[in-house]
């Protein structure tokens, strides 16, 4: 049995990989609840962990591996009033979904059948790190999105510049307050559908750890909490 009153964390991981991964493999392990999956594309890498402090002292599971279906899971969880709580209860064939409060409400939801995937990442080397507003990038995205469909993530001289060219027209970024040290300049293009994907649940005033190399993917990390960790890897398009 896993519980917690913290539902808005639980659920706020849910819904930032959902529109990504809204069915995958969910691995409970003693320390924690890990998420490890490739999206149906074969382009993004989605690795998140929510570790067993975010949940109260009832947080007792026998290790196991499920097919679960996020997106339902989040429909269920998002049905909670404010001041509920939640439980989860693994049984056999399904997980039950506990809502008690001012109600209770117990859902259950079957458990998929899903290939279990060996992902494992060659190591990649990265030219450069530097942190972004959330927020900020979401605004650079919706200007991306009058234009062109892809974006240059650009290190030039020391400088982060993001640039679009689409038919409408084009448009070019230098986000001179970040400071990035690179031996060289270079360019990477990534999909803007995928991008606002990923950050379209992200909480404005958060801020990502993000890292570029040239024609490896792009890393995004997302710390919702010292408990919810999440990390995202894109890859590239060809210039």
């Amino acid at each position: 049995m896993i519980s917690t009153k913290n539902i808005s964390l639980f659920k706020k991981c849910l819904e930032t990989i959902a529109p990504i991964i809204p069915e995958t493999n969910v691995r409970f392990k003693d320390d924690g609840i890990y998420i490890k999956a490739i999206d149906k594309t074969q382009i993004l890498l989605v690795d998140l962990f929510l570790s067993k402090k975010a949940f109260d002292s009832g947080y007792v599971v026998d290790p196991a591996l499920v097919g679960i279906n996020i997106l339902e899971l989040k429909n269920m969880i998002s049905r909670s009033f404010e001041g509920d709580k939640l439980s989860l209860n693994l049984k056999d064939q399904g997980i039950d979904v506990l809502l008690s409060g001012r109600l209770e409400r117990n859902f259950h939801l079957q458990f998929m059948d899903l290939s279990e995937q060996d992902i494992n990442l060659p190591e990649l080397k990265y030219e450069v790190d530097f942190t972004l507003n959330a927020g900020l990038l979401k605004e650079i995205l919706k200007d991306v999105n009058l234009v062109a469909t892809t974006l240059i993530f650009k290190i030039q001289d020391n400088k982060l510049i993001i640039e679009a060219n689409g038919e409408k027209g084009n448009i070019k970024t230098t986000l001179s307050e970040i400071k990035v040290k690179s031996k060289k300049n270079f360019s990477v293009k990534f999909s803007l559908a995928f991008l606002s994907n990923i950050t379209k649940a992200m909480d404005n005033d958060k801020d990502l750890l993000i890292k570029l190399g040239e024609d490896i993917p792009i890393y995004l990390e997302y710390n919702l909490s010292k408990e919810c960790n999440i990390k995202f890897y894109l890859s590239s398009m060809l210039i």
